[in-house]
């Protein structure tokens, strides 16, 4: 078929592919301290935090899809309802919230990403992506087989993956981070004044490495089965306990040398680097462990 043949066909469908997807403009009234719960199965999400006391929804939503929304000052809920759930068309949303508002976002394999929150932040997603950034006053994320990206120092954080990557950049008072197989990374390294007081990475088989401060009296945990350890201690130090079965210890941040581990197996290693004063445990089963020091 010629050029010219299918120039027509080409313009009797415009009408069809711009019927196919809908512009939603919404606006909500809410408290700055208020609720809002967003769900949504395919597509992307992008929630940023305003000084306003409402919420403002615009967007693209897929062919067949609705947004529905409603709620009051104290709470409002939306969620996009799909015409095939089975094949959810993907939407596009945009939605500014009350800076202090708490947010609680559920998607499939919608990518989610939320800036500029400062009140609690829960994200669930299955395959999808998750990139937070800012300080909110708590984080709860979890992912199936998506990755987990926290920018900031959130007061609390908990994020779980199970084969998608973790990645803390900044600090947190209280952080848990854990994942099957896939990889976890916290580098503190950008906010010189960001420290963990209490904090928990566990995987199975991904790799764990770690930089970043560490307040006195902290108490910090890493635990894998094979997965690698690598630990960069803040110039002032940590009391260290490493223990791996059948593993291998490298400690570069003092003289200290590891010693054979018990019943003949692994190694084993408990020394103070520096001023010490922190805790820090670092176990494995048959994971290889480095220890540094930041210069």
């Amino acid at each position: 078929m010629g050029r010219r043949a299918l120039l027509p066909l080409l313009l009797l469908a415009l009408p069809q592919i711009a019927a196919a997807q809908a512009k939603v403009s919404r606006s909500l009234q809410l408290n700055a301290d208020g609720g809002v719960r967003i769900h949504a199965l395919v597509g992307t999400v992008t929630v940023r935090g305003w000084d306003r006391d409402s919420v403002s929804v615009r967007g693209t939503l897929g062919a067949g899809n609705r947004l529905h929304a409603g709620g009051s000052g104290i709470g409002v809920k939306m969620f996009v309802e799909a015409e095939n759930e089975r094949r959810p068309a993907p939407s596009t949303l945009e939605i500014m919230v009350p800076m202090r508002a708490k947010v609680w976002i559920k998607t499939a394999t919608a990518d989610v990403a939320v800036s500029g929150v400062s009140g609690s932040l829960d994200v669930y997603v299955i395959s999808g992506t998750i990139d937070i950034s800012g300080n909110p006053a708590d984080v709860n994320a979890e992912a199936i087989d998506g990755n987990i990206l926290v920018r900031g120092s959130p007061g609390l954080v908990r994020a779980r993956s199970a084969s998608g990557t973790v990645s803390l950049r900044g600090a947190s008072r209280d952080a848990t981070l854990s994942t099957v197989s896939g990889r976890i990374t916290i580098d503190g390294s950008s906010t010189p004044r960001g420290v963990f007081e209490r904090a928990r990475f566990e995987s199975v088989t991904g790799d764990i490495s770690f930089q970043g401060g560490i307040e006195r009296g902290a108490d910090l945990r890493f635990d894998t089965h094979s997965g690698m350890v690598d630990i960069v201690l803040p110039a002032r130090g940590a009391d260290l306990e490493v223990t791996t079965i059948s593993g291998t210890i490298r400690n570069e941040a003092s003289s200290a040398r590891p010693l054979v581990g018990r019943y003949g197996r692994g190694a084993e290693l408990t020394t103070s680097v520096g001023d010490g004063g922190a805790g820090v445990q670092v176990r494995t089963f048959r994971g290889a462990i480095t220890i540094r020091r930041a210069k």
